[in-house]
């Protein structure tokens, strides 16, 4: 069995020891290849040349960036994926019930490997760019575009750059503006404008430390994506919306929240340039992005 190793050198929790450790476990049963990326998109570069060549598995050490990256080459391939958390939330990793920590996560994903644990699971897909767990339109990319920018703090605070950063962007007035977005259902029904769009292909939408937050309660790898929207809120309503997310999930019966599950297509728009996330990554600029589910895109070893 032949193998592809990609770490993110830069990645949040690990270092040069863990990378050894995990690269001489991967070596000890399989013919491994490993190779660190060196700068964005490389990861998807190194991956599309190991299915090209036909290896029979991927692993992937870093954060959910790397994973995501990951996910761009082997979408539809029948290489298998096995992610090896890394970094500061893992949340694709630990959705799919893999150890927060990277040797636990190793062997278990041996033990998958020799036992032949697999597990076919749905991404999503932002126009050209696929998603494992999360994707979002406006507030929250807002928000992950400005943590990217502070890479120092990021590695420093970790989640709690984000937490920082989104009270950072709300005091600023993103999301405070007005409802900007308007959204297109493939029924043809219209909904907005809103203030929020936030769009999960799994649960959770994300963590804080341990804590889920359970944003899409019916989220799953098996059914089409689940889109959530808040209206024009003041900020105590959103914080009493987030707050409930990470408790009894009653956040969907606070007004201005409504709630859309299983879904195989829509369309998100903004008069203005909205930035977009896929996966916690910034990715950019759009006026008009177009979602999709797509149905057993991807093996992964569980």
């Amino acid at each position: 069995m032949r193998a592809l190793m990609v770490f993110n050198p830069n990645a949040t929790t690990t270092d040069d020891n863990v990378r050894d450790v995990i690269a001489a476990a991967l070596a000890s049963e399989i013919d491994v290849d490993v190779q660190p990326t060196k700068q964005r998109g490389h990861a998807t570069h190194l991956v599309a040349g190991a299915v090209h060549d036909q290896v029979d598995v991927v692993f992937a050490l870093g954060g959910d960036g790397t994973a995501n990256e990951v996910i761009q080459a082997l979408a539809g391939s029948t290489v298998l994926l096995g992610i090896i958390p890394g970094g500061g939330a893992n949340v694709l990793a630990r959705a799919l019930g893999l150890p927060n920590e990277p040797i636990a996560a190793t062997s278990q994903l041996l033990q998958a490997l020799r036992a032949d644990r697999t597990r076919t699971i749905g991404l999503g897909r932002a126009g050209t760019r696929y998603f494992g767990f999360n994707a979002g339109f406006g507030f929250d990319a807002a928000v992950v575009r400005h943590v990217e920018q502070r890479t120092r703090m990021k590695r420093k605070l970790r989640q709690a750059a984000f937490v920082w950063s989104a009270t950072r962007e709300w005091a600023a007035g993103s999301g405070r503006e007005g409802p900007q977005v308007h959204l297109h259902l493939d029924d043809g029904t219209e909904v907005g404008p809103v203030a929020i769009s936030m769009i999960a292909n799994a649960r959770p939408y994300t963590y804080l430390g341990e804590r889920p937050m359970d944003l899409h309660p019916r989220a799953s790898f098996e059914s089409g994506l689940d889109l959530l929207t808040v209206a024009d809120v003041g900020t105590l309503d959103l914080a009493r919306i987030a707050w409930r997310t990470f408790g009894k999930g009653d956040h969907l019966d606070v007004d201005g929240v409504s709630y859309y599950h299983d879904l195989s297509r829509f369309t998100v728009s903004s008069a203005e340039a909205l930035p977009l996330m896929v996966d916690g990554d910034y990715a950019g600029e759009h006026h008009e992005v177009e979602f999709a589910a797509v149905p057993h895109a991807l093996r992964v070893l569980v």
